[in-house]
């Protein structure tokens, strides 16, 4: 399964190995940001038309700093409800039509 993204999507968290994986699974306009290398960048949100957090890999500080930065550019936030990089690809893929 490989899907093309088309929103401007950035998606938060994630271990290095699920990372990986979804990778490989979906591309065009989405952003991937690891746990390790969360940044609060203001253009992060400003390019952003969805959000998705992998809150099972971030810390409380992180998960509490990104939904204010998607709140103050009125970004939709959806969390991922499965650890499995396919079905975390499907769901994209459904919000993303």
């Amino acid at each position: 399964m490989r899907y093309e993204v088309k929103k401007p999507t950035v998606v938060f968290g994630g271990h290095d190995t699920w990372l990986k994986a979804i990778r490989q699974m979906v591309s065009g306009n989405i952003k991937f940001i690891g746990k390790e290398r969360i940044i609060f960048d203001k253009a992060v949100f400003r390019n952003a038309d969805v959000i998705w957090i992998q809150s099972n890999s971030i810390s409380h500080k992180q998960f509490y700093r990104i939904i204010n930065g998607a709140r103050l550019n009125n970004i939709p936030v959806f969390y991922f409800s499965n650890a499995s990089a396919r079905k975390c690809a499907s769901q994209i893929e459904e919000k993303d039509k």
